[in-house]
């Protein structure tokens, strides 16, 4: 048996458990996402963007790509493979990739332990907050096989998730059965990413530039108080800091910084923030922030730099259309 985990916490509580315990270590809610490339096309491109935005070398991030690839490829095909992943988009568009690439490889004895919510646990973010008592008693209370339907929803969602058209996924949403609970949840989160018209900002960019509107912070408070009111994004501290560095970017940045924002060179949470004047016009709607910066993000399947796409009230619509 194989437990499959997003994090090392999880992953040290499960010892009592049997079987052995793979950390899973990618984020699929960051950096460039296709279908249509091959898989050493696809590691490269992303340990490009990882190691640029995150500093994490681009070395050591294909290395871990095809070690964690090669392990899946080894396994025996019967082997119990048993999937832990919580509701937010985080973990749901890391459970879409796993069901896609096993029933690729043909896994035949797939289960899953997913949850929203713990009695006792709130807010609850994860299953990192639980024990490992807590853990073993999911495993022998929720755990249940993976059907052919959860497999079908998991391969069409990340066909829509990685599309460069995000119509794709309202369409999913409308059509879905909701066979993996969380994954339309998720998606509406996703969603969110996508920058206003109005403003040339996300949700999350919003509550930042709101939260520092005549208040300066640290990255840390920032953080914390912004991952409080997102709970289904699962958003890391990393991811964060990436963000808030493309806010940085450009002649006209909208916020400021005593010190360089973590990474994975430097993963201390030292650094000051505080809105500039640019930001304070894009907060009070004179200045549309897409309109003086390159936006070299990527949302999904999307590159925004070729690819605009913007909600204007509660439409998707890309620009230049």
């Amino acid at each position: 048996m194989i437990h499959i985990v997003n994090g090392d916490v999880v992953g040290s509580k499960l010892g009592n458990l049997p079987g052995d315990v793979l950390v899973w270590r990618e984020m699929y809610d960051f950096g460039p996402l296709s279908e249509d490339i091959s898989e050493e096309n696809w590691i490269h491109r992303r340990a490009s963007f990882f190691e640029k935005k995150l500093a994490i070398p681009a070395k050591l991030f294909s290395r871990n790509c095809k070690d964690q690839n090669r392990f899946l490829d080894e396994l025996p095909r019967k082997k119990e493979i048993v999937l832990w992943f919580e509701h937010d988009r985080y973990d749901q568009t890391m459970l879409m990739y796993l069901l896609n690439e096993l029933s690729k490889k043909e896994y035949m004895n797939l289960w899953l332990v997913t949850i929203d919510e713990y009695e006792g646990v709130e807010p609850f973010y994860g299953l990192g907050q639980l024990s490992s008592q807590q853990l073993e008693g999911l495993y022998y209370q929720k755990k249940q096989l993976v059907t052919d339907e959860q497999i079908i929803e998991a391969i069409t969602g990340w066909r829509a998730y990685t599309s460069k058209n995000p119509i794709d996924i309202e369409k999913w949403m409308a059509s879905s059965k909701e066979k993996l609970p969380f994954l339309k949840q998720a998606f509406q989160s996703h969603l969110s990413f996508f920058p206003s018209v109005h403003t040339g900002l996300n949700k999350v960019e919003t509550l930042v530039l709101n939260y520092l509107d005549n208040n300066t912070c640290s990255f840390g408070e920032l953080f914390q108080s912004i991952s409080m009111q997102r709970i289904n994004d699962g958003i890391s501290d990393l991811y964060f800091a990436a963000m808030l560095n493309e806010l940085m970017n450009g002649p006209y940045p909208l916020l400021e910084c005593d010190y360089p924002l973590p990474n994975y060179q430097n993963p201390e949470p030292n650094s000051k923030l505080r809105l500039t004047s640019h930001g304070l016009d894009v907060l009070s709607g004179q200045k549309v922030h897409c309109e003086f910066v390159e936006c070299d993000w990527w949302i999904g399947g999307v590159f925004q730099k070729e690819n605009k796409w913007f909600w204007y009230g509660n439409k998707l619509i890309k620009k230049g259309d």
